[in-house]
Parts: structure tokens; C-alpha cells; sequence
């Protein structure tokens, strides 16, 4: 390693973890916290406005303290700023120091900024909507979320004991607003089979009836169908078109 080289090392590792490492020679220290200062706030500051429950859940000294880790081990790959959530993400799959709850916490607080920038290309839609005998489509910025927590009611007065599915579609509408809809297991399987299995409304609903073994096939496709329309008046559903499978 070339003498600057080392130099650089040596100030960035400081600046990063100043309690494990020295300083560089013959730098003034006062200059130096200048640098570790606006670093850590800059990283810090983008990290903490996407994940404000986790904050108050774990306390204030507690998050500064993780904070000092992510920083301390963080090696940004990009030079944006909102994707310092995502790797804050990645950092807390290998802490084991904090609850499986508040992984899965900081993850669900993490998703309204992801599908708020996700990029999808718009489907071509049918002119006339049939949610039964066609594919019924997604908003094209949404995910299908599955936890083992109830996420959305973690709170610094409620911090789960015992695991809990729970299940949520996020969406963006036409007003570029990102929406959280809370799934009961039927719900959250049919758009699973319409969404991975690429089948018409009619379809899904009939293999559902499978699944759970429902006697009356047509029951359920009628429940169904009252679920979807439901969906596409919250704007979740924007239109269908023919699935792959017809």
C-alpha cells in the first residue's frame, strides 16, 4: 500500500471508529472531529427519518449505540443517500443483539420508502375490467408482505413475546401516495396465486377453494370476487388482462 493510501485507510477507519482506531499522525484533532462528526450525523440522519418506531422502541442510547456499529462496518456501494435504508437492513440481519420483532420492524418501516422509488414498467390493461376471467393487476409499485410479527403494532409500550403472521399489500396509487392494507390469510393467498401462478381471477379463487377445501366452489368465488372489487376501489387493483395461463 502507497503511503496515501495508508494515510486514507488510517483517517477513514478513525473517522468511522474512533474508540477501535488511532488517529493518523500529525492531524489536528479538533479538525479531525469535524470530519468524524458530519459523517456519522450525515449517515445517522439518513438512517433515523426511515425507521422513526424503531427509534422509540429500542430508546434513544440504544439506537445511537447501533448507530456507531452501522457506521463503524458500513461500506457504501452507491453514492445515494435514500439507499443508506437498505443496507442498514442488511447490517441488521447479523446483529444478534436486537429481537427477530425489530429486524422484521425495521424492515416494514423500510418498505413505504421502497415502493415510493420502486420503478415498474406500466402493464397493458384490457379495456374493460374482468377480475374473473382475467388477470386482475396489481398498482405497478406494490409488494406482498408476510411477517411473523404484527409489525404495524410494535410500539415502545407494545413489544411482541410470541410470534404472529401477519400479512399487508403496500401500494402506490395515481396520487403517488403509498398505502398499507392489512390481509387476512385468504386474502393474502389469493393475490399469491394471481400474482405468482399468473391466473384470472376465476382461477385463483378456484384452486383457493382447493386449498382450503370449501364444498361450494361457487361461494367462494363469489366472496372472491366482492374481495377484489373491494381492492380495486382502495386503487390497489388498477384493471386486469388476460393471464398466460388462458
Amino acid at each position: 500500500m502507497l503511503d496515501f493510501q495508508h494515510y486514507q485507510a488510517q483517517f477513514t477507519a478513525y473517522i468511522r471508529n474512533p474508540a477501535h482506531n488511532q488517529k493518523p499522525p500529525k492531524v489536528n484533532a479538533s479538525r479531525l472531529a469535524v470530519y468524524k462528526k458530519a459523517v456519522f450525523n450525515n449517515i445517522v440522519d439518513s438512517v433515523s427519518v426511515c425507521f422513526p418506531v424503531c427509534q422509540t422502541v429500542i430508546g434513544k442510547r440504544a439506537w445511537q449505540k447501533l448507530m456507531r456499529e452501522f457506521v463503524a462496518t458500513y461500506a457504501a456501494t452507491s453514492p445515494v443517500f435514500r439507499e443508506i435504508p437498505q443496507q442498514f437492513l442488511l447490517f441488521l440481519k447479523k446483529i444478534e443483539t436486537v429481537p427477530a420483532y425489530f429486524k422484521q420492524l425495521a424492515h416494514y418501516e423500510w418498505v413505504e420508502l421502497a415502493v415510493s422509488k420502486q420503478q415498474n414498467s406500466q402493464a397493458v390493461l384490457s379495456d374493460l375490467t374482468d377480475l374473473l376471467h382475467e388477470k386482475p393487476m396489481l398498482a405497478a409499485a406494490h409488494m406482498l408482505l408476510e411477517y411473523d410479527y404484527p409489525v404495524h403494532q410494535i410500539s415502545a409500550k407494545f413489544k411482541p413475546k410470541q410470534p404472529k403472521k401477519t400479512t399487508f399489500l403496500v401500494f402506490r396509487n395515481p396520487e403517488y401516495q403509498v398505502k398499507f392494507i392489512e390481509l387476512n390469510p385468504i386474502t393474502y393467498r389469493l393475490l399469491q396465486l394471481i400474482e405468482v401462478e399468473n391466473l384470472s381471477g376465476k382461477q385463483a379463487l378456484t384452486q383457493l377453494a382447493q386449498e382450503i377445501e370449501h364444498p361450494e366452489v361457487a361461494v367462494i368465488i363469489e366472496f372472491g370476487l366482492a374481495i377484489l372489487i373491494d381492492l380495486v376501489n382502495q386503487q390497489a387493483i388498477i384493471g386486469s388482462q388476460k393471464p398466460l395461463s388462458c
